[in-house]
This record gives C-alpha cells, structure tokens and sequence, in this order.
C-alpha cells in the first residue's frame, strides 16, 4: 500500500513538473498546468471506462485493461475476488448436491418448510409416505396438503419437543410418526417416520401382557385362597406357619404386579377424549390422602404439608388422578428415611395448565436414574423397592395417565437434598371450582 502511494504521488510530481516546465517555456504559467492536469484526468477517465467495461464483460482476464499503479492493483484485486467467489460457489455447489444427495438417501421424509408452513424441499419419502410431489408442491401450504386439524394444531404449537401420531395420507392402514423442529432461521424441519410396525408390535406385546395377567390372576387366585385356608390351621407348627406366611405375602406381591400390569394395559389400549371424564377437587383428594397416611401410620403428623388451590378443579378420571397423587405420595414415604418433609402443590402454572408437584427433602436420586424412573420394572435400588412393596410399575402407570389427560411428567432431584415430581396436564382439563356448574377455566 505505501508503495502504491509513493508510485501515485511521483507520477503527480512528474505530472507538474511537466506542467510548470511548459508554464515557463510558454509564458502561460497556469494555464499550462491546467492542461496537464485536465490530461492526467482525461487518462484516468478512459481506464476507469476501461475497467467499467471489463467489469460489465464479466471480468475475463484475457481482456482486462492494462494500466498500471493503483488501477492495475484495483484491477488484480477484482479478478482476484472473483476468483475466490468462484471457488465459493463451486465448494457451496457441491456441499449442497452432498446435502441433497443425503437428505433423499434418508429413509424417513423430510420436508423443509417456513414458520407458515409453505414447502420449500422435500426428499423422495416424503414423496412416497405423505403423497406430495416435485415441483408441483413447492410453495403451497403443507396444511392444505394434509388435511387434518390435529396436524394443523401441531404445525403451529409452540411446544416442538412433542410427536403426533397420525394414519398416513396415502394410506390409512400405515401409521406414520410427525416430528419438527426450528431450522435456520425462519425454517422448520418437519420429519415423518413410518411406526406401523412399532405400533403393531406395541399393541402386540400390550395383548400379550393382558392376556398373561389374565391367565396368571385366576390360578393364583385360586392359590392364594389355600394358603390363606391352610395359614389359619391351628395344628400346624411354627415353622410352616412361617413358611405358608411368606409364601401368602410373595402370593399378594404376585397379584399386585398382575393388577398393575392390567392397569397398565388398559391405559395403553384406550384412548381419553378432551372433554371426556368428570369435574372433581384435586385438593381434597390430597386432603384425604394425607389423612390416610397419617391414619395408617405411613406418616407423622404435620410430616405432609399441602398447598392447594382450593378454587382448582381438573375434568378427568377421578380414579386415575387418584392413582397418581396416592402413587407420587407413598413413594416419597416410602424410599426416605422416616419424619421426611414432603409437599404437595396442586397450582396452575405460567400456560394455564393445572400441575400437581410432590416434593420431599430426602435421599434424592442420581441424574444418571432419572430418564428412566418411569420405564416399567426400572428401580433404582431393587432390594430396597422390594422391601417396600413396590412393584416397579408405579411411576409407568403415572406416566401414562398423566399422558391420557395430555400431559407430561417432570422429574427432578438432587442426591442428600430431596425429589420433585411435577405432572402438568392439559390447560383444558382445569376447571373452576367455585361455580356453581363447574364452567371450565
């Protein structure tokens, strides 16, 4: 650069030398030099139109103008630029035939979109799975494509964490799994997967567990009958009595796994419409609850504090919402040490949704156990559990009624601080408690 700078300034020095030189020769001091200087700008016009035209031609180097000083830097710098972008344009080209190249070799569809649906991509599966085609529908709304409300609702929630299940638009006997995500910016990335074989496969083992339980309840039934019948002879010694002691308690774990196992599969096999169920408090199932365990012994006086919203009601199972404050509940009892704290919150959070929190200051639980407290048979310390009368299957069938009432399970915990179970349901199901005909909120 300071080359180029002293190059430019001696050419002007020359310039006016030649200028004052032809001033004095001519006796026509200044006008001699604004001549010179009048030609030195008309040279720098004709290369700048020089460059100007090179530039339009589409800078070929074997036709760039020749000069010299700063224009032939300028000159360098430009074809240089172009060189460069040149190559840019050839490495963009190809990562994106690699992208494309991928994106069809996919297995599950794949299509792009904007935040207000229109399709700006798609890869042969989604083709073949969601019946759409290229280019003819390029630009249109994916929505008026798919004509399904539970879809359209999905392509424009908030929450992207979640899936929807849905019959394929081609073909109602495949199910086909719906999941998206932000992309870029201003892009979604909607993925489709066919979960037919899953599904049947789930439905499968789901029929095969009731069916079992089924034909596992009545001999043991039967079983259990005997050894309660033959618990009560008098003239047996105190080792059998024992002995057929143990046996009826293992025989009642027995039908309390088979009764959670039924429950579990009823879960799964049916479905909870919207506006299904009836109108109850929350907070006097908590109440009662509490009571209980104090009653029973399970729990000391003023161990259990509540904070409720009295005002809040749920539309819903009342049995199935029973089911998991009594399953959330016992188990803060039962797996830390006795006189823990636990509280139990029945609130409506920052969405409007109702929430049942149950928090307790125990023993808490590793990070690494979380993920899966709610898998069935999943302990974290199986001896413990056993002692406890635990089946394995609690916190399973929490998960799937809190999912029935279009919610999620929250779980939380810090090993020597303490748990927090929090179930969110849907905002639909919240209902005001102190009208008169329960209006929901």
């Amino acid at each position: 650069m300071k080359n180029l700078m002293a190059h430019e300034a001696w050419r002007l020095v020359w310039i006016l030398a030649i200028g004052i030189i032809a001033g004095l020769i001519s006796s026509h001091f200044w006008a001699a030099i604004a001549i010179v200087l009048l030609a030195y700008c008309v040279w720098l016009l004709h290369h700048l139109f020089q460059l100007n035209r090179w530039i339009e031609k589409g800078l070929k180097r074997s036709e760039a103008p020749t000069s010299s000083g700063v224009l032939e830097n300028i000159i360098s710098n430009i074809y240089r630029l172009k060189t460069s972008k040149k190559r840019s344009k050839k490495r963009l080209a190809r990562l994106l035939r690699q992208f494309r190249a991928s994106a069809e070799a996919l297995p599950e569809a794949t299509v792009i979109l904007t935040t207000l649906g229109e399709i700006q991509w798609l890869n042969e599966a989604a083709e073949n799975l969601l019946g759409l085609q290229t280019p003819r529908d390029i630009g249109q709304r994916i929505d008026n494509l798919i004509r399904n409300p539970e879809f359209r609702e999905f392509l424009f929630a908030k929450d992207r964490t979640e899936e929807l299940r849905l019959a394929s638009p081609v073909d109602s006997a495949v199910k086909v799994s719906y999941r998206l995500i932000n992309y870029g910016k201003e892009r979604l990335l909607l993925t489709v997967r066919d979960v037919s074989v899953r599904e049947r496969l789930d439905r499968m083992r789901s029929e095969f567990v009731s069916n079992a339980s089924h034909e596992l309840r009545t001999p043991l039934t039967v079983i259990r009958g005997y050894l309660e019948v033959m618990s009560e002879d008098k003239t047996c010694s105190d080792e059998v009595c024992e002995k057929m002691g143990i046996i009826l308690e293992q025989a009642s774990y027995m039908e309390n796994i088979i009764d959670e196992m039924l429950t579990l599969s009823r879960l799964e096999s049916s479905e909870l419409g919207a506006a299904e169920g009836e109108i109850f408090s929350v907070s006097k199932i908590l109440q009662k609850l509490v009571a209980d365990a104090v009653q029973s012994g399970k729990a000391a006086a003023g161990q259990i504090t509540i904070n409720a919203d009295e005002k809040l009601c749920m539309l819903g199972i009342e049995s199935e919402i029973i089911s998991v404050c009594s399953n959330l509940l016992y188990n803060a009892l039962q797996h830390n040490p006795e006189l823990t704290p636990v509280e139990l919150q029945w609130f409506r959070s920052g969405s409007s949704a109702p929430c049942l929190l149950v928090s307790d200051d125990g023993v808490g639980i590793e990070q690494r156990h979380l993920s899966r407290l709610t898998e069935r048979f999943y302990r974290v310390d199986s001896s413990r559990t056993r002692e406890s009368g635990g089946t394995g299957l609690g916190l399973a069938i929490v998960k799937y009624i809190v999912q029935r009432h279009g919610g999620r399970i929250d779980i939380s915990s810090t090993p020597a601080v303490g748990s927090t179970f929090t179930c969110c349901f849907s905002k639909t199901r919240a209902v005001k408690c102190d009208d008169e005909k329960n209006q929901q909120a």
